[in-house]
């Protein structure tokens, strides 16, 4: 039992130590980071909502999805909505993945941390589409969510998927990827504590 508990136990202190720099080296490249979920994100929408998405564009650290929808200012003056989000907030598994890699000491990471980083994409590219769409549909007010084809329903739905990816794919992703790129740190706990509970 011991030895089982010193192998979760250097596990989860190798990851904890190494978070801290890969956090750093994650906010350094965060250019590089952000650009690939955010231009899926984009493309995505633009297949979804092409009568009303124009495109994404880079303002500094903020990611800004241009549309046609018309919003009115509290001076009656008229402009079109730009939702605008900061896509590295999303995007802090790019950091946690390849910590949880090394922490648990795998193998092949020549060609695991790239793929285990592309297989992050999709789920960062979720969250930053879902942070501009309840923009869209909830917060600019039920004109603008009509005028861009949102029902009630709809309205829903968009709130439920920007929970998930604000408050679940950030942090579950990462985890969920490890453990199907490095199934051998958990086959040997599971191991250890079999064999422990039988003596």
């Amino acid at each position: 039992m011991e030895k089982h508990f010193s192998i979760i136990g250097g596990f989860f202190l190798r990851t904890v130590l190494l978070l801290i720099p890969m956090l750093a080296l994650w906010y350094w490249a965060r250019e590089w980071v952000v650009a690939p979920p955010a231009w899926l994100a984009g493309k995505a929408l633009q297949f979804q909502f092409p009568s009303w998405v124009l495109g994404i564009e880079r303002e500094g650290l903020h990611h800004v999805l241009l549309t046609n929808l018309k919003v009115v200012t509290p001076n009656r003056q008229v402009g079109e909505l730009t939702p605008e989000i900061r896509a590295l907030s999303y995007c802090y598994g790019s950091a946690l993945l390849p910590a949880l890699l090394l922490g648990g000491q795998a193998r092949k990471l020549w060609w695991k941390l790239p793929a285990g980083l592309a297989l992050l994409i999709p789920f960062q590219a979720w969250s930053i589409a879902f942070a501009w769409l309840l923009q869209v549909a909830v917060q600019a007010g039920p004109q603008v969510a009509s005028e861009a084809g949102f029902s009630a329903m709809g309205m829903n739905l968009v709130a439920a998927g920007y929970q998930f990816g604000y408050l679940i794919f950030p942090a579950l992703a990462p985890v969920l990827v490890w453990l199907a790129l490095d199934r051998r740190l958990m086959a040997t706990v599971l191991l250890e504590g079999s064999l422990s509970g039988k003596q």
